[in-house]
């Protein structure tokens, strides 16, 4: 994986994106826009990127991804700061019964929506790299909406969430064609079950939950991934199959 752009990444602080962080950090990455709700977690995360590779620019912002006027201003102070932006993930989310957190619909769907939406008007702004794959051209930057294996199939006392992440779905789907020839890309990552500190406390088990998803998200994006756009790609070792 070849990373050597700018990235922005939301839900920075645990789980999913804080492994992302640290891959893009291990893989080249000239900077990383660090987006979550808290400051201090943010911090660690950030001194944690930093000693992975001094050369990488980590920056950090406190963001609620439902605030529409938030997340605009802050998508376009990291374009500013870093002059360009070329990857975007979109990790933050919430996994809890519809009654016990109304807003998690619009965590995930909503967030995700709001930040896509942003990132895009920032990398249709800018110049494109060149790509030598016929049809693609152009490559002006690459979106990875993280879903879920709940994107695909349903599973029992989990309707809300299930909802959400079909959604979730069905928003790479359409913002791909959208965008498609415009150099950007747009893909979808469905997880099955992954450790996050939501569902244990075992640091060698986030560890080694960390070090897989680093080399699961296909972010080697202006070069060989460059005719991929639009997909829901299941890392679930298989369990959609049966």
């Amino acid at each position: 994986m070849d990373v050597p752009g700018f990235a922005l990444i939301t839900g920075a602080v645990s789980g999913i994106g804080r492994a992302c962080a640290k891959g893009f950090a291990a893989e080249g990455s000239a900077g990383v826009a660090l987006l979550d709700m808290n400051l201090k977690d943010l911090q660690a995360v950030q001194s944690e990127v930093q000693a992975i590779s001094p050369t990488c620019q980590a920056v950090v912002h406190q963001v609620n991804v439902t605030d529409e006027q938030q997340v605009d201003k802050i998508v376009d102070e990291v374009a500013q700061r870093f002059g360009r932006l070329e990857y975007v993930v979109n990790a933050a989310g919430v996994a809890m019964k519809h009654q016990e957190n109304p807003g998690f619909l619009e965590v995930n769907l909503d967030g995700t929506f709001f930040v896509l939406r942003a990132a895009a008007k920032v990398m249709l702004k800018q110049e494109p790299i060149k790509s030598l794959i016929h049809g693609r051209e152009l490559q002006r930057g690459s979106i990875v909406n993280f879903s879920s294996i709940q994107g695909v199939v349903g599973i029992t006392l989990s309707a809300s969430y299930t909802a959400s992440k079909h959604a979730i779905i069905g928003l790479t789907r359409s913002a791909s064609e959208d965008y498609a020839d415009q150099g950007l890309r747009i893909n979808a990552i469905c997880p099955g079950d992954t450790e996050t500190p939501l569902t244990t406390r075992n640091p060698d088990v986030l560890k080694a939950m960390q070090e897989r998803v680093g080399t699961a998200v296909p972010m080697q994006r202006m070069g060989k991934p460059s005719f991929v756009t639009g997909s829901a790609l299941m890392v679930d070792g298989g369990y959609c199959q049966r």
